[in-house]
Protein backbone atom coordinates (compact mmCIF):
# COMPACT_ATOMS: atom_id res chain seq x y z
CA UNK A 1 0.00 0.00 0.00
CA UNK A 2 1.15 3.53 -0.79
CA UNK A 3 1.24 5.88 2.20
CA UNK A 4 1.17 9.06 0.13
CA UNK A 5 -1.71 11.48 -0.03
CA UNK A 6 -3.53 11.48 -3.34
CA UNK A 7 -6.15 13.35 -5.32
CA UNK A 8 -8.54 11.77 -7.82
CA UNK A 9 -10.38 13.98 -10.30
CA UNK A 10 -13.32 12.70 -12.37
CA UNK A 11 -15.28 14.72 -14.95
CA UNK A 12 -19.03 14.98 -15.29
CA UNK A 13 -20.60 13.68 -18.49
CA UNK A 14 -23.61 14.12 -20.71
CA UNK A 15 -25.03 10.96 -22.25
CA UNK A 16 -27.29 10.03 -25.18
CA UNK A 17 -26.79 13.36 -27.02
CA UNK A 18 -30.30 13.01 -28.40
CA UNK A 19 -30.76 9.68 -30.19
CA UNK A 20 -27.73 7.79 -28.85
CA UNK A 21 -29.47 6.10 -25.92
CA UNK A 22 -26.95 4.00 -23.95
CA UNK A 23 -24.44 4.29 -26.81
CA UNK A 24 -22.52 7.55 -26.38
CA UNK A 25 -21.40 10.13 -23.88
CA UNK A 26 -19.24 13.22 -23.65
CA UNK A 27 -16.98 14.22 -20.72
CA UNK A 28 -17.50 17.72 -19.33
CA UNK A 29 -15.14 20.08 -17.53
CA UNK A 30 -17.13 19.93 -14.30
CA UNK A 31 -15.51 17.76 -11.62
CA UNK A 32 -15.71 15.49 -8.62
CA UNK A 33 -12.48 15.56 -6.57
CA UNK A 34 -11.57 12.99 -3.93
CA UNK A 35 -8.51 13.62 -1.79
CA UNK A 36 -7.38 10.92 0.60
CA UNK A 37 -4.77 9.10 2.62
CA UNK A 38 -4.58 5.88 4.62
CA UNK A 39 -5.79 6.13 8.21
CA UNK A 40 -3.53 5.02 11.08
CA UNK A 41 -3.94 1.37 12.02
CA UNK A 42 -7.11 0.75 13.99
CA UNK A 43 -8.79 4.00 12.97
CA UNK A 44 -12.16 3.98 11.14
CA UNK A 45 -12.90 5.59 7.79
CA UNK A 46 -13.24 9.37 7.94
CA UNK A 47 -15.25 11.35 5.38
CA UNK A 48 -15.85 15.03 4.81
CA UNK A 49 -17.53 16.82 1.90
CA UNK A 50 -17.28 20.18 0.17
CA UNK A 51 -17.52 21.79 -3.25
CA UNK A 52 -20.49 23.43 -4.91
CA UNK A 53 -22.81 20.43 -4.47
CA UNK A 54 -22.02 18.59 -1.22
CA UNK A 55 -25.64 18.12 -0.16
CA UNK A 56 -26.86 14.54 -0.47
CA UNK A 57 -23.42 12.91 -0.22
CA UNK A 58 -23.51 10.49 2.75
CA UNK A 59 -20.77 10.71 5.38
CA UNK A 60 -21.32 7.10 6.47
CA UNK A 61 -18.98 4.83 4.43
CA UNK A 62 -21.65 2.13 4.43
CA UNK A 63 -23.98 4.47 2.52
CA UNK A 64 -21.48 6.45 0.48
CA UNK A 65 -21.35 5.19 -3.13
CA UNK A 66 -17.65 5.98 -3.56
CA UNK A 67 -16.73 3.94 -0.47
CA UNK A 68 -19.05 1.07 -1.35
CA UNK A 69 -17.56 0.82 -4.83
CA UNK A 70 -14.01 0.98 -3.45
CA UNK A 71 -14.65 -1.83 -0.98
CA UNK A 72 -16.38 -4.01 -3.55
CA UNK A 73 -13.64 -3.40 -6.11
CA UNK A 74 -10.90 -4.18 -3.59
CA UNK A 75 -12.59 -7.45 -2.68
CA UNK A 76 -12.97 -8.36 -6.35
CA UNK A 77 -9.31 -7.55 -7.00
CA UNK A 78 -8.20 -9.46 -3.87
CA UNK A 79 -6.84 -6.30 -2.26
CA UNK A 80 -7.05 -5.58 1.47
CA UNK A 81 -8.22 -1.97 1.41
CA UNK A 82 -7.33 -0.08 4.63
CA UNK A 83 -9.46 2.58 6.26
CA UNK A 84 -9.15 5.91 4.48
CA UNK A 85 -9.43 9.59 5.37
CA UNK A 86 -11.29 11.12 2.41
CA UNK A 87 -12.39 14.61 1.48
CA UNK A 88 -14.97 14.65 -1.33
CA UNK A 89 -15.28 17.95 -3.16
CA UNK A 90 -18.18 17.77 -5.60
CA UNK A 91 -19.10 20.30 -8.29
CA UNK A 92 -21.47 18.00 -10.22
CA UNK A 93 -25.17 18.50 -9.41
CA UNK A 94 -26.69 15.26 -8.13
CA UNK A 95 -29.62 13.70 -9.97
CA UNK A 96 -29.21 16.18 -12.80
CA UNK A 97 -28.36 14.00 -15.81
CA UNK A 98 -24.68 14.98 -15.67
CA UNK A 99 -23.19 11.65 -14.66
CA UNK A 100 -22.80 12.24 -10.91
CA UNK A 101 -23.26 8.56 -10.08
CA UNK A 102 -20.86 7.46 -12.83
CA UNK A 103 -18.25 9.90 -11.50
CA UNK A 104 -18.70 8.47 -7.99
CA UNK A 105 -18.35 4.91 -9.30
CA UNK A 106 -15.17 5.70 -11.20
CA UNK A 107 -13.89 7.48 -8.09
CA UNK A 108 -14.50 4.34 -6.04
CA UNK A 109 -12.64 2.09 -8.48
CA UNK A 110 -9.88 4.70 -8.67
CA UNK A 111 -9.44 4.70 -4.89
CA UNK A 112 -8.15 1.14 -5.12
CA UNK A 113 -5.75 2.18 -7.89
CA UNK A 114 -4.54 5.22 -5.94
CA UNK A 115 -3.94 3.28 -2.73
CA UNK A 116 -2.22 0.28 -4.35
CA UNK A 117 -0.43 2.00 -7.23
CA UNK A 118 -1.98 -0.42 -9.73
CA UNK A 119 -3.96 0.56 -12.81
CA UNK A 120 -6.81 -1.60 -14.02
CA UNK A 121 -6.90 -2.53 -17.68
CA UNK A 122 -10.03 -1.31 -19.45
CA UNK A 123 -11.95 -4.64 -19.36
CA UNK A 124 -11.24 -5.10 -15.65
CA UNK A 125 -12.13 -1.51 -14.80
CA UNK A 126 -15.44 -1.78 -16.63
CA UNK A 127 -16.16 -5.10 -14.94
CA UNK A 128 -15.80 -3.51 -11.51
CA UNK A 129 -17.68 -0.34 -12.43
CA UNK A 130 -20.59 -2.01 -14.21
CA UNK A 131 -21.53 -3.91 -11.08
CA UNK A 132 -23.01 -0.60 -9.93
CA UNK A 133 -24.17 0.91 -13.23
CA UNK A 134 -24.72 -1.51 -16.09
CA UNK A 135 -24.19 0.91 -18.99
CA UNK A 136 -21.09 2.71 -20.17
CA UNK A 137 -22.38 5.94 -21.73
CA UNK A 138 -21.42 7.92 -18.61
CA UNK A 139 -18.84 5.56 -17.12
CA UNK A 140 -16.54 5.56 -20.15
CA UNK A 141 -16.24 9.37 -20.54
CA UNK A 142 -15.81 9.74 -16.78
CA UNK A 143 -12.80 7.41 -16.90
CA UNK A 144 -11.29 8.14 -20.31
CA UNK A 145 -12.57 11.62 -21.26
CA UNK A 146 -13.78 12.97 -24.58
CA UNK A 147 -16.59 11.73 -26.79
CA UNK A 148 -16.96 7.97 -26.53
CA UNK A 149 -19.32 5.60 -28.28
CA UNK A 150 -19.68 2.13 -26.82
CA UNK A 151 -21.03 -1.23 -27.89
CA UNK A 152 -21.87 -4.16 -25.63
CA UNK A 153 -21.15 -7.71 -26.68
CA UNK A 154 -22.33 -11.15 -25.65
CA UNK A 155 -19.05 -12.08 -24.00
CA UNK A 156 -16.43 -9.76 -22.60
CA UNK A 157 -16.29 -6.08 -21.79
CA UNK A 158 -18.02 -3.50 -23.99
CA UNK A 159 -16.06 -2.08 -26.90
CA UNK A 160 -15.28 1.64 -26.58
CA UNK A 161 -14.51 4.04 -29.43
CA UNK A 162 -12.95 7.45 -28.86
CA UNK A 163 -14.23 10.01 -31.34
CA UNK A 164 -13.16 13.60 -31.95
CA UNK A 165 -15.78 16.12 -30.96
CA UNK A 166 -15.56 19.37 -32.99
CA UNK A 167 -13.80 22.20 -31.19
CA UNK A 168 -15.97 24.85 -32.85
CA UNK A 169 -19.15 23.63 -31.14
CA UNK A 170 -19.86 25.16 -27.73
CA UNK A 171 -21.80 23.37 -25.01
CA UNK A 172 -24.52 24.91 -22.90
CA UNK A 173 -25.99 23.02 -19.95
CA UNK A 174 -29.11 24.32 -18.19
CA UNK A 175 -29.94 22.57 -14.91
CA UNK A 176 -33.34 23.24 -13.32
CA UNK A 177 -33.97 23.30 -9.58
CA UNK A 178 -35.19 19.71 -9.20
CA UNK A 179 -33.56 16.29 -9.42
CA UNK A 180 -34.65 13.07 -11.14
CA UNK A 181 -33.42 9.62 -10.06
CA UNK A 182 -31.89 7.88 -13.08
CA UNK A 183 -33.42 4.49 -12.26
CA UNK A 184 -36.89 6.02 -12.03
CA UNK A 185 -36.39 7.66 -15.41
CA UNK A 186 -35.25 4.37 -16.93
CA UNK A 187 -38.23 2.53 -15.48
CA UNK A 188 -40.71 4.68 -17.42
CA UNK A 189 -39.27 3.65 -20.79
CA UNK A 190 -41.04 0.97 -22.86
CA UNK A 191 -39.60 -2.55 -22.96
CA UNK A 192 -40.02 -2.74 -26.75
CA UNK A 193 -40.54 -0.37 -29.66
CA UNK A 194 -41.94 -0.93 -33.18
CA UNK A 195 -39.51 -1.74 -35.97
CA UNK A 196 -40.17 1.61 -37.66
CA UNK A 197 -39.09 3.41 -34.50
CA UNK A 198 -35.94 1.29 -34.25
CA UNK A 199 -35.08 2.20 -37.86
CA UNK A 200 -35.72 5.89 -37.12
CA UNK A 201 -33.39 5.71 -34.14
CA UNK A 202 -30.56 4.00 -36.04
CA UNK A 203 -30.84 6.49 -38.87
CA UNK A 204 -30.61 9.45 -36.52
CA UNK A 205 -27.68 8.09 -34.53
CA UNK A 206 -25.73 7.59 -37.75
CA UNK A 207 -26.71 11.04 -39.01
CA UNK A 208 -25.60 12.61 -35.72
CA UNK A 209 -22.17 11.00 -35.91
CA UNK A 210 -21.84 11.92 -39.59
CA UNK A 211 -22.95 15.50 -39.05
CA UNK A 212 -20.25 16.05 -36.43
CA UNK A 213 -17.48 14.23 -38.23
CA UNK A 214 -18.17 16.02 -41.54
CA UNK A 215 -19.00 19.38 -39.91
CA UNK A 216 -22.53 19.37 -41.32
CA UNK A 217 -23.91 21.12 -38.28
CA UNK A 218 -27.06 22.23 -40.08
CA UNK A 219 -28.15 18.57 -39.87
CA UNK A 220 -27.87 18.40 -36.09
CA UNK A 221 -31.41 19.61 -35.37
CA UNK A 222 -32.84 16.67 -37.30
CA UNK A 223 -30.09 14.26 -36.22
CA UNK A 224 -30.73 14.86 -32.51
CA UNK A 225 -34.43 14.03 -32.74
CA UNK A 226 -35.24 11.00 -30.65
CA UNK A 227 -38.17 8.59 -30.31
CA UNK A 228 -36.68 6.23 -27.73
CA UNK A 229 -36.38 8.13 -24.46
CA UNK A 230 -37.03 11.88 -24.69
CA UNK A 231 -40.78 11.68 -25.46
CA UNK A 232 -41.30 9.47 -22.40
CA UNK A 233 -39.19 11.61 -20.09
CA UNK A 234 -40.42 15.01 -21.25
CA UNK A 235 -43.57 14.97 -19.05
CA UNK A 236 -41.29 14.68 -16.00
CA UNK A 237 -39.17 17.67 -17.12
CA UNK A 238 -41.52 20.68 -17.41
CA UNK A 239 -40.16 23.00 -20.08
CA UNK A 240 -38.17 20.34 -21.95
CA UNK A 241 -40.65 20.05 -24.83
CA UNK A 242 -40.25 23.77 -25.50
CA UNK A 243 -36.46 23.57 -25.22
CA UNK A 244 -36.33 20.75 -27.78
CA UNK A 245 -38.15 22.98 -30.27
CA UNK A 246 -36.19 26.12 -29.45
CA UNK A 247 -34.73 28.15 -32.32
CA UNK A 248 -32.15 30.87 -31.74
CA UNK A 249 -29.37 32.46 -33.74
CA UNK A 250 -26.27 30.31 -33.25
CA UNK A 251 -28.16 27.31 -31.87
CA UNK A 252 -27.66 24.03 -33.70
CA UNK A 253 -29.73 21.67 -31.54
CA UNK A 254 -30.89 20.78 -28.03
CA UNK A 255 -31.39 17.55 -26.12
CA UNK A 256 -32.09 16.12 -22.69
CA UNK A 257 -28.81 15.45 -20.90
CA UNK A 258 -28.78 11.81 -19.88
CA UNK A 259 -31.93 10.98 -17.93
CA UNK A 260 -32.43 14.66 -17.11
CA UNK A 261 -33.55 17.06 -15.96
CA UNK A 262 -30.61 19.09 -17.34
CA UNK A 263 -30.89 20.21 -20.95
CA UNK A 264 -27.99 20.36 -23.39
CA UNK A 265 -27.51 22.76 -26.29
CA UNK A 266 -24.90 22.71 -29.05
CA UNK A 267 -24.14 26.16 -30.40
CA UNK A 268 -21.76 28.07 -32.65
CA UNK A 269 -22.13 31.44 -30.88
CA UNK A 270 -24.64 33.57 -28.97
CA UNK A 271 -24.43 31.23 -25.98
CA UNK A 272 -25.74 33.65 -23.37
CA UNK A 273 -28.92 34.44 -25.29
CA UNK A 274 -29.49 30.75 -26.04
CA UNK A 275 -29.03 29.90 -22.37
CA UNK A 276 -31.46 32.63 -21.33
CA UNK A 277 -34.06 31.30 -23.76
CA UNK A 278 -33.64 27.80 -22.31
CA UNK A 279 -33.96 29.14 -18.79
CA UNK A 280 -37.14 30.94 -19.75
CA UNK A 281 -38.66 27.64 -20.85
CA UNK A 282 -38.06 26.25 -17.36
CA UNK A 283 -39.17 29.51 -15.72
CA UNK A 284 -42.48 29.41 -17.59
CA UNK A 285 -43.13 26.14 -15.78
CA UNK A 286 -42.21 27.59 -12.39
CA UNK A 287 -38.60 26.38 -12.15
CA UNK A 288 -35.42 28.35 -11.69
CA UNK A 289 -32.26 27.04 -13.32
CA UNK A 290 -28.50 27.46 -13.49
CA UNK A 291 -26.42 27.56 -16.66
CA UNK A 292 -23.00 25.96 -17.17
CA UNK A 293 -20.68 26.54 -20.12
CA UNK A 294 -18.36 23.55 -19.72
CA UNK A 295 -15.46 22.77 -21.95
CA UNK A 296 -15.05 19.20 -23.15
CA UNK A 297 -12.74 17.22 -20.88
CA UNK A 298 -10.41 15.16 -23.09
CA UNK A 299 -8.39 13.54 -20.28
CA UNK A 300 -10.89 11.77 -18.04
CA UNK A 301 -10.02 10.47 -14.60
CA UNK A 302 -6.69 11.60 -13.20
CA UNK A 303 -4.76 10.54 -10.10
CA UNK A 304 -2.00 12.66 -8.66
CA UNK A 305 -0.02 12.27 -5.47
CA UNK A 306 0.14 15.25 -3.14
CA UNK A 307 3.02 16.72 -1.18
CA UNK A 308 3.02 15.63 2.48
CA UNK A 309 2.17 19.18 3.57
CA UNK A 310 -0.83 19.57 1.24
CA UNK A 311 -4.16 19.84 3.03
CA UNK A 312 -6.71 17.17 2.09
CA UNK A 313 -9.48 19.66 2.71
CA UNK A 314 -8.06 22.57 0.70
CA UNK A 315 -10.50 23.97 -1.91
CA UNK A 316 -10.29 22.13 -5.22
CA UNK A 317 -13.26 23.56 -7.14
CA UNK A 318 -12.79 23.76 -10.90
CA UNK A 319 -16.36 24.55 -11.89
CA UNK A 320 -16.73 26.15 -15.33
CA UNK A 321 -18.35 29.55 -15.77
CA UNK A 322 -22.04 29.48 -14.95
CA UNK A 323 -24.79 32.04 -15.02
CA UNK A 324 -26.83 33.46 -12.17
CA UNK A 325 -30.30 32.06 -11.79
CA UNK A 326 -32.85 33.09 -14.39
CA UNK A 327 -34.01 36.67 -14.10
CA UNK A 328 -30.59 38.14 -13.33
CA UNK A 329 -28.65 39.97 -16.03
CA UNK A 330 -25.62 38.42 -17.72
CA UNK A 331 -23.24 39.60 -20.39
CA UNK A 332 -23.57 38.16 -23.86
CA UNK A 333 -21.14 35.35 -24.70
CA UNK A 334 -20.29 35.39 -28.42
Amino acid sequence: MLERKFEIRIPASTANLGPGFDTMGLALGLYLHVRGQIQPAGQPWRLSVGGQHPAGIPLDPADNLICRVARHTAAGAYVNLPSLDLHISNDIPLGSGLGSSAAAIIAGVSLVEAVTGMEFAQPELLRHAMVFENYTDNLAPARYGGWITSCGRAHGAPILFHRTFPTDIHLIIVTPDFALPTEQMRAILPDAIPRAEAIFQMQHVMMFVGALEHHRYELLREAMRDHLHQPYRAPFVPGLAEILELKQDGLWATALSGAGPSALALASHNQERIATAMQQCFAAQGHQSVVYYPRIDTIGRTIRYLRPDEDLRAPTSEAPPRSPRVGQATADRD
